[in-house]
């Protein structure tokens, strides 16, 4: 019962609803019960980086971990009775949200806790009278269909796209330089610090700041990385070439792999034979700019937006299976060059495929997961 107010009364406090009287109730719970207290800590860490304008991307999250409680037999919102006011609809709802999403993540953290303690080889390290559980590595993912905020050591604010995973090393970070790495998107506001500049490890490249605003797109297996500087300056050193590249405001790097078919001697044979090479494509572009909003393309997303402006369908396929955790396949190969255009925000997943054939004929078969295109 006393870990159940425990959470009721975090809950409340996180949502601003915390009367004094509930807030001395829930100290003393926690000095009673200390194995509560680090959980409680995780949690306020975490909530702290929400943004607090942002209802839409919140209202996803709490549907997001309630249908975990639910699957797992726990129904939060089964006894809530509160009557639903007629007006301020969504002032309403983010209240109710925060509070429930609270007690969510509060039962996630505990058990979180409780796994890395047991499961962990009981490394730990004294701190007073408590023990705080150190790890060195830090790692944030996210699966297809889903996006997060999360705020670094340093201040940094970084969101992360679909099908993304962001690594720090937490012994070293800020020492003398901020290192990550990062696989997927991410959408990064860096803290300004010259004396510590700021460098994003990827695949096919490296990203030196010091304070700055920019994307970058390195997913596994697709043709095209890329970064889109959006405010300050950023340093791009190029893994396989040493190239360093610097960009300026509203500019993009792009590094598309391209297979080249070339003469060459086979070692067997001692004859000539075509191989196939992969080599790589620079190319430098100003970033798309829709003219009648001034939105930019390449960073919609941060936005809870799904916007394309003259993709290929191809192209478009990939951003789709990140925004709604799907594999899209091609039964016709010349659907994958067809061009489009179109911008999607709360849209389903039908509905965007059937949005999409009003520009060009296809069909499509859902099935589960998995989204067949055909002529």
């Amino acid at each position: 019962m006393s870990i159940e107010r425990i959470s009721t009364l975090l809950s409340r406090k996180l949502a601003g609803e915390s009367t004094a009287s509930e807030l001395t109730e829930l100290t003393e719970l926690l000095k009673k019960f200390p194995d509560q207290q680090i959980s409680a800590e995780l949690l306020e860490e975490y909530w702290n980086v929400f943004a607090e304008h942002d209802i839409d991307f919140l209202e996803a999250t709490y549907h997001l971990h309630l249908n975990r409680m639910k699957a797992g037999g726990y129904d939060l919102a089964a006894n809530n009775t509160d009557e639903e006011p007629e007006n301020n609809y969504r002032a309403y709802h983010g209240k109710k949200i925060r509070k429930l999403l609270a007690a969510c993540i509060f039962a996630a953290a505990t058990v979180m806790f409780f796994f890395i303690f047991f499961n962990n080889d009981r490394k730990t390290f004294a701190s007073g009278n408590k023990e705080t559980i150190k790890s060195p590595q830090s790692e944030v993912s996210t699966k297809n269909g889903s996006r997060t905020k999360i705020q670094l050591p340093d201040g940094t604010q970084v969101w992360l796209n679909g099908s993304s995973k962001l690594m720090y090393d937490n012994e070293h970070f800020s020492a003398s330089v901020r290192e990550v790495s990062l696989t997927g998107e991410g959408y990064f506001d860096v803290v300004k610090n010259a004396a510590r500049p700021f460098i994003i490890h990827t695949s096919k490249m490296d990203i030196r700041v010091l304070g700055t605003v920019f994307n970058v797109r390195c997913y596994p297996g697709e043709k095209k990385t890329e970064t889109s500087l959006i405010r300050g300056s950023i340093e791009v050193t190029l893994k396989n070439r040493k190239d360093k590249i610097m960009l300026r405001p509203s500019e993009k790097l792009i590094i598309s792999d391209e297979e080249l078919t070339a003469p060459a001697k086979s070692v067997a044979t001692n004859k000539m034979a075509d191989k196939v090479i992969t080599k790589d494509i620079i190319v430098l572009r100003h970033l798309t700019v829709l003219p009648q909003d001034s939105t930019i393309v390449e960073t919609a997303w941060v936005e809870n937006r799904l916007v394309f402006s003259s993709e290929t369908f191809e192209e478009v396929a990939l951003k789709m299976e990140k925004w709604y955790g799907v594999e899209i396949e091609f039964a016709n190969e010349n659907l994958k060059s067809e061009p489009l255009t179109a911008t999607f925000t709360k849209e389903t997943l039908a509905e965007a495929l059937h949005a999409l054939q009003v520009a060009t004929k296809f069909n499509f078969k859902i099935n589960n997961n998995r989204i067949t295109i055909s002529k």
